[in-house]
């Protein structure tokens, strides 16, 4: 075989080389970057600089797993470690319709402005899976398309953006602020959660900081 012809059949097979399997702390550990808006020490995701978190983001990407719960504290890295790491993954390494609900609309385009464009910004293995350029890609602030699946971000008290349409990967934050229900449509995270019936391996995550005892959504859920 001539030397030019083995080296294009060993390009072939890396392309066709299935991913690694690595779990959600692992795939941030190699690839995630922090970005200088949302983190004092911007760079490298590392774990290990805050341990508690690997077991739950294994979870998370564990198929065996259908719901993680997570009630904490304020300002542990929920966000970071459980939602947008989340996202990272599997529009890159496992790629689903996603859906990630915040407590209200406008909480909702903050985080896609602040949190969200900054890490698909400054993480290199991010790159070019959202078309941000051209105005027929579908993409918004509330919408990002990708190869496989879509991410959209809807608010808690808007009813219409949490039915009609399928989603596999639910990342709920803040579930504590959430109104009891949206609109006259009822509890929002039950009308996401119809939105799972049609994935045998759905994932539900939810996170919180806890409020009041007695009406604690995160509490009951945990």
């Amino acid at each position: 075989m001539e030397p030019q012809t083995e080296r294009m059949f060993c390009r072939v097979l890396e392309t066709l080389k299935p991913p690694p399997n690595l779990t959600l702390s692992q795939w941030a550990d190699q690839y995630r970057k922090l970005s200088p808006e949302a983190a004092a020490a911007p760079g490298q995701w590392n774990t290990d600089n805050a341990p508690y978190q690997r077991e739950v983001m294994d979870a998370i990407s564990d198929p065996h797993i259908r719901k993680v719960v997570v009630m904490s504290c304020a300002q542990i890295g929920k966000t970071d470690g459980f939602v947008l790491n989340p996202i990272a993954y599997y529009s890159k390494y496992r790629p689903a319709p996603m859906m990630v609900i915040q407590p209200t609309v406008n909480l909702g385009e903050a985080f896609s402005k602040d949190r969200l464009t900054p890490m698909f910004r400054d993480t290199p293995a991010l790159h070019g899976i959202i078309n941000t350029k051209s105005r027929t890609s579908g993409n918004t602030i509330m919408k990002k398309n990708f190869p496989g699946g879509q991410l959209t971000i809807v608010g808690a008290n808007a009813p219409t953006d949490l039915r009609g349409r399928p989603i596999k990967i639910l990342l709920a934050d803040e579930v504590d602020a959430y109104p009891p229900s949206a609109g006259k449509e009822g509890d929002p995270l039950k009308l996401a959660e119809k939105r799972q019936t049609t994935f045998w391996d759905y994932k539900t995550v939810l996170t919180s900081t806890p409020t009041n005892k007695e009406t604690s959504r995160i509490k009951d859920e945990f």
